[in-house]
C-alpha cells in the first residue's frame, strides 16, 4: 500500500520535466484530469495486486480533482513509479518536438504496471 499523496506523485512526474508546482499553469490545471485517466488505465493491474494480497478490489479508480495532500491508497510500484511516468507523459503530449519523450515515458508506464502486478495464472475453472 502506498503512501504517496497526490501533490508527491504530481511533483515526481513534473520533475522529470524540470519542472515544479506552479511553474507550468497549464500542468497544473491538466494534471488532475491526466491523473484520473492514468488511474483508470492502472485499475486493473491494482486489483490484480489487491486480488493476490487478499484485499478488496476497487470498483472503479477514484476522479482526481486537485492537486493536494490526498493519499492514494494503491501500490507504491503504481503509484511511485507506473503513475508518475503516465503522468508525466501526458504532459509531454502537447508539446510536438517532445513526442518521442512522451513515447518513452507512456512505455515505462505500461512496462511498470507490468512489473508491479504479480502473475497470477488463470488454470481454468476447478469446478468442471
Amino acid at each position: 500500500m502506498a503512501t504517496v499523496t497526490i501533490r508527491q506523485l504530481y511533483d515526481m512526474a513534473v520533475a522529470i520535466l524540470f519542472e515544479r508546482y506552479g511553474g507550468d499553469d497549464d500542468f497544473d490545471q491538466l494534471s488532475p484530469q491526466f491523473l484520473s485517466r492514468m488511474l483508470q488505465e492502472a485499475l486493473p493491474y491494482e486489483n490484480q495486486i489487491r486480488e493476490y494480497q487478499g484485499r478488496e478490489k476497487l470498483k472503479s479508480a477514484p476522479m482526481i480533482t486537485l492537486i493536494d495532500d490526498t493519499v492514494l491508497d494503491w501500490d507504491d510500484n503504481i503509484c511511485k513509479n507506473a503513475l508518475v511516468h503516465g503522468l508525466a507523459s501526458c504532459l509531454l503530449g502537447d508539446e510536438s518536438n517532445k513526442q518521442a519523450e512522451a513515447l518513452i515515458e507512456y512505455n515505462k508506464f505500461v512496462q511498470a504496471l507490468d512489473e508491479a502486478a504479480p502473475a497470477i495464472p488463470d488454470w481454468g475453472d476447478d469446478d468442471a
